[in-house]
């Protein structure tokens, strides 16, 4: 397999590029960690919340915990069995035999334009070819 097959094995099927995506280089997760670290340090933030009433505090320190441990990183992308399973663009890739979104001939259905900027971004792939979007991306 030649760097370029590996490489573009990284691009999702929704035309995210893994090594870019903030979930696979696990930046959501650290940046959990370190917001956590500071909400635990700060015990005020909870004062500050319940005075103002601006959210709940308990559900959100619940849900950067979450983010911490639970958003590790990708293992080998969306294509090579990491990310999200629950994809709807994922599942129907799969299910066409498709490699990318945009190879399918009903592109851009209603599927794709549920997930924000997708169809942009799958048709700059397509006419730019995979391997040359990837050296941009690089760039």
């Amino acid at each position: 397999m030649s760097d370029y097959e590996k490489e573009s094995e990284l691009v999702a099927y929704c035309g995210e590029y893994c090594r870019l995506c903030d979930y696979y280089t696990g930046r959501i997760r650290d940046s959990a960690r370190h917001l956590l670290e500071i909400v635990e340090k700060h015990s005020e933030f909870k004062i500050f919340a319940e005075t103002s009433k601006a959210f709940n505090f308990e559900e959100f320190v619940k849900g950067v915990k979450w983010l911490s441990t639970e958003m590790s990183p990708c293992v080998g992308g969306c294509r090579g069995g990491g990310g999200w399973g629950e994809c709807s663009l994922r599942k129907c890739c799969i299910k066409k035999g498709l490699r990318f979104c945009f190879e399918c001939e009903s592109f851009p259905c209603d599927v794709v334009k549920g997930y924000r900027n997708r169809v942009e971004l799958l048709s700059e792939i397509k006419e730019l070819g995979v391997e040359n979007w990837i050296r941009k991306q690089l760039e």
